[in-house]
């Protein structure tokens, strides 16, 4: 899920009381009693959203025991409110993901089939048209009909104004769906939707929907100027940041059973100018790193210690709650010459060495178990990630989650 939500995280300040530092003291075991949250009595139906991108599928683990909510993300939306069957949509008819969706079911989960749709034009195209909407309505209710899912996920991604998914349009198509007997029905927003939209359109949405996914990460993307948390528990003033998202939704009294909070498995790499925390970052030169990945880097070093390569350096920032790396990687840049052959002038190409700096913001098994913590003591509806597959073999954080539900 690309999601565009700013550069930056911030730490909120509530009639002289620092958000962040109540948040801090919320996961140290204390109750935010100014802010409501108040640990949940007893049991509740606590849910764990697992999404599988289609690129994924048959490139995971069996999560039976993991998840109660299994996400195909998904099937493309065109502005006709077509489904478009190309290779990756087809994917929700193969052998792979059929036998993954059984294995849930038959562990009592829930199968949920996704549509998305992140362009903007086509978006507004889209729902200006009450023949496309239809159409979508239709062909949707035919998948889920055949594929015998249990609801839908809406994720259009409006990437011009995060709180375009608060306005009648998509209410309009959430409505239609219902009629249309297609289970459950949930809506991605980003964490800025949260933040920044009206606490009454929000809760007209929240209506509406089963459940609203806030997608609780890419405060910071390979585009952003400065390198910085993927997924902050805090930050400077100014920026956003998770502990604005529970206190919005703590003070404006929104429905906490029907949110889910989504966190990433998953960071993002850059080239940067510095070594430095929240270094300023070489444009165009930034990508994902999954948490498979960063946990291999950090083994591979760890096991190169020996051979006194030390320029990899493990760091957690304070504030944000998250870890990050910094270290030195040598490339090989392309140059040109000219050189004398034969008493004629060539150019030539050449390879020249070029020592580069590179810093990776992530979430680790300790960062993650901060935000379970969280989105536990806020009493909020369950937890979600983004992207199942990420997490490589690693067992841990399945571990974590379960540890979670057996608390509550």
């Amino acid at each position: 899920m690309k999601k565009k939500i700013g550069l930056g995280i911030g730490v909120v300040v509530l009639a002289g009381l620092v958000v962040f530092g109540v948040v801090r003291g919320m996961l140290s075991g204390d109750l935010l009693s100014p802010l409501g949250i108040k640990k949940p009595e007893k049991k509740i139906n606590y849910r764990v959203v697992g999404f599988l991108p289609t690129w994924m599928v048959g490139k995971t683990q069996d999560y039976c025991q993991e998840v109660t909510d299994l996400v195909f993300l998904g099937i493309e939306v065109n502005e006709k409110g077509d489904l478009i069957w190309d290779v990756q949509g087809k994917k929700v008819s193969g052998d792979d993901y059929i036998e993954q969706k059984a294995k849930i079911k038959k562990c009592g989960g829930k199968n949920i089939v996704g549509i998305k749709l992140f362009d903007d034009n086509k978006i507004e195209k889209l729902m200006a048209s009450p023949e496309a909407i239809a159409n979508l309505i239709e062909q949707t209710k035919s998948v889920v009909t055949k594929g015998g899912f249990d609801g839908v996920n809406i994720d259009f991604e409006y990437m011009g104004d995060p709180n375009w998914v608060l306005q009648d349009e998509l209410l309009n198509l959430v409505t239609g769906l219902k009629k249309a007997g297609v289970g459950e029905i949930s809506a991605d927003v980003f964490a800025n939707t949260v933040i920044k939209g009206s606490a009454e359109q929000i809760k007209r949405l929240l209506g509406e929907v089963d459940s609203l996914m806030v997608m609780a990460y890419d405060f910071h993307r390979p585009g952003s100027d400065f390198a910085g948390s993927v997924a902050p528990i805090g930050s400077v003033e100014g920026e956003s940041n998770i502990s604005q998202v529970v206190e919005k939704v703590v003070l404006n009294q929104l429905e906490k059973k029907k949110i889910i909070m989504l966190y990433p498995l998953y960071g993002y790499e850059w080239e940067t100018e510095t070594a430095n925390l929240g270094a300023k970052t070489l444009p165009g030169l930034g990508w994902m790193a999954s948490f498979d990945r960063v946990q291999k880097l950090i083994k591979n070093y760890e096991l190169r210690i020996n051979n006194e390569e030390k320029d990899l350096k493990i760091n957690y920032d304070e504030l944000s709650m998250t870890p990050w790396l910094s270290f030195k990687q040598t490339e090989n840049i392309t140059k040109t010459r000219w050189v004398k052959v034969k008493g004629k002038w060539k150019k030539q190409s050449y390879k020249v060495p070029v020592e580069r700096i590179h810093q990776i913001y992530y979430d680790d098994l300790r960062s993650l178990k901060i935000k379970l913590d969280l989105a536990k003591q806020a009493g909020l509806g369950g937890v979600g990630f983004w992207a199942l597959g990420y997490e490589g073999e690693d067992k841990t954080i399945w571990d974590e989650v379960s540890k979670l539900n057996k608390s509550l």
